[in-house]
């Protein structure tokens, strides 16, 4: 009888022992609430983390040339030339320009008249006569004008333009030829065209 009085207790106590072991603490309801609060929280605030920006790019610094004599000789200058011709650059144009520019750099004026922001990609077609070749990016407000420097040479156009009604302007297949040191190209961008005036 003292042996199954003993195997009882020690039953008893093996029981005892193992569910106190084995008690996790309750979650209340208010908890269960704020975890899955803050869980949907991490996920809207990752998903806009995730998601691109429509911020413009901004424009691209160019450094002003450096001081040279005038030529004694004048020139006639020539007038901006439009070339119809299939506006497709070599690869080796398909680069940010660099702030150690070797040729001659002409002024340009941009003058938004797309009623939106205008994020335009500017790229030369062929290398100049220092083999530098460069596509420009620049950012222009509605209704602004932009001025920059770039180097002599015909050029294509792309630009896509944000606002109340998005859009995409080009040059298409004409190439605008900027020759003239001496004088400042005005280009006009348009909901649709990017033309030199």
């Amino acid at each position: 009888m003292k042996q199954k009085f003993l195997l009882a207790i020690s039953i008893i106590t093996i029981l005892v022992l193992s569910a106190c072991g084995s008690a996790e603490p309750a979650l209340s309801a208010e908890d269960i609430s704020n975890t899955a609060v803050a869980e949907a929280w991490l996920v809207v605030t990752q998903t806009q983390a995730a998601m691109p920006t429509s911020t413009p790019i901004p424009p691209t610094l160019t450094p002003e040339p450096t001081a040279t004599l005038a030529p004694t000789l004048a020139l006639p200058t020539l007038p901006p030339a439009t070339i119809a011709v299939a506006a497709t650059a070599t690869p080796e144009c398909n680069q940010a320009p660099t702030t150690d520019t070797k040729g001659t750099q002409v002024s340009v004026e941009f003058k938004n008249e797309s009623e939106g922001q205008v994020n335009l990609a500017f790229g030369m077609n062929n290398p100049n006569d220092k083999g530098e070749c460069f596509t420009y990016s620049f950012g222009v407000g509605r209704g602004d004008i932009y001025t920059a420097k770039v180097l002599t040479g015909c050029y294509w156009g792309y630009a896509w333009i944000t606002g109340s009604e998005p859009s995409v302007a080009r040059t298409g297949g004409d190439i605008l030829c900027l020759t003239d040191p001496n004088a400042t190209y005005r280009i006009t961008i348009t909901k649709e065209t990017i033309r030199i005036n």
